[in-house]
């Protein structure tokens, strides 16, 4: 949802990376695209709109926006020039962890709400967390920002998930069944095929759908187009790459199918908001 001339701010740890955004709106509004993290974001001004599986959601003060790793979104410029809110996207491993602390091993749990409304303390602690992560000086830091980051977790997790009951409805669950084993299908590829070694006649087969049925259905149910999707994943992994691996980055963007370092600093900053190196630099996940 950030735009490039907000003012922005960028911290990372074990497994988790905060953002904070604040300022004017840019004229254009984000196209579809997703993470490969769990996103707790806490409005804290301003009124934001974008789109999140197929919906039209409005973001005011106060709201907490709740999205699963690969949940396609939008941004949208609908909004006003004082917006300012916190983004925490939290690996998969962390969430997997707090699941088998509360409820033993399965499967990772799924956010059930996007929006959620009047959760002052939720608010307060992703507040909180920021802070503590933003004063590189704290006493006991890193403990500290461990405690704080569980506390978020455990808040959102617990009450706005299926973590204590597996049956409650993801909002990432595709009610397509077709379409929802192309999108089943294309995760499990490697994520570094290069999208256009992928034919339309093999994904709507996949589908059991004729192509014209099938790309029509993808993006009016996915929220973007099967070439989308598959970049977008490329850009997922590599991203992880980024701060697991030791490979250069020249090295990651090779890998993820882009010609060169250019292009994929390019497509790396349009999808995460900061360069290859900026993110490397966060630190390991």
């Amino acid at each position: 949802m950030a735009r490039a001339d907000l003012h922005t701010a960028f911290f990372g740890g074990r497994g988790f990376t905060l953002y904070h955004a604040s300022g004017a709106h840019g004229s254009r509004p984000l196209t579809p695209h997703f993470h490969d993290e769990y996103l707790i974001c806490a409005q804290l001004a301003g009124q934001e709109e974008c789109h999140v599986a197929g919906r039209l959601f409005s973001f005011e003060p106060g709201d907490v926006v709740l999205m699963n790793p690969q949940q396609v979104h939008t941004g949208n410029a609908r909004g006003s020039s004082d917006v300012d809110y916190i983004s925490l996207y939290v690996d998969r491993r962390l969430a997997l962890g707090l699941v088998e602390d509360v409820a033993g091993p399965r499967c990772a749990p799924e956010f059930t709400s996007v929006r959620v409304t009047g959760r002052v303390e939720l608010v307060a602690a992703i507040q909180a967390l920021h802070d503590l992560v933003r004063s590189d000086s704290a006493p006991g830091r890193t403990l500290d920002v461990e405690a704080a980051l569980q506390h978020v977790m455990n808040q959102a997790f617990t009450e706005f998930s299926n973590l204590r009951e597996p049956l409650r409805r993801s909002t990432n669950r595709i009610a397509h069944r077709k379409i929802a084993r192309v999108v089943d299908y294309i995760r499990s590829l490697d994520p570094r095929i290069d999208p256009t070694t992928l034919s339309l006649d093999e994904l709507a087969s996949v589908a059991e759908l004729s192509k014209y049925h099938f790309l029509r259905q993808f993006a009016q149910v996915v929220g973007m187009t099967p070439g989308a999707y598959l970049r977008t994943l490329r850009l997922c992994h590599a991203a992880r790459e980024l701060r697991s691996s030791r490979r250069s980055i020249l090295e990651i963007a090779l890998g993820a199918g882009f010609a060169d370092h250019p292009s994929f600093s390019r497509a790396f900053a349009r999808h995460m908001g900061m360069t290859p190196s900026q993110y490397q630099a966060l630190g390991p996940l």
